[in-house]
């Protein structure tokens, strides 16, 4: 099932993610590390901005959120995504952050590390 690309959403898949047994998660991540454009569109309603924003990530990037993403919930972490709520319909885009990032690029990274945290935000929110 498709969840909005919301905080409540983004809380949905995660849990969603972090209850499947460890074989089944690890199968399911690998689709992310492989092409986290696609799985994020294959997982969440999007709207046509939010896939244009996306095909237009750099691919290094979506590489890196794959695979820091992927071993961040193989740890049995809970992702920390905020998203700011949209009063225009089409905000101007201001931010996308992401803490930790680097930290979580090597599969060995232990659950004292730093967390892994995405924000999003728009400057008309």
């Amino acid at each position: 099932m498709k969840e909005n690309l919301d905080d409540v959403g983004l809380a949905a898949k995660v849990a969603t993610l972090l209850a499947l047994p460890r074989v089944d998660r690890a199968l399911a991540l690998q689709l992310l590390r492989d092409n986290f454009v696609n799985w994020m569109e294959h997982n969440f309603k999007l709207s046509s901005n939010q896939t244009e924003q996306l095909e237009k990530l750099p691919a290094e990037l979506g590489q890196k959120l794959g695979t820091a993403i992927s071993n961040y919930l193989m740890q049995d972490n809970v992702l920390q995504v905020q998203k700011d709520e949209k009063k225009d319909e089409d905000p101007d885009f201001t931010a996308f952050s992401v803490y930790g990032l680097d930290e979580w690029l090597d599969g060995e990274t232990k659950a004292e590390a730093t967390p892994l945290y995405i924000r999003i935000a728009y400057r008309n929110a």
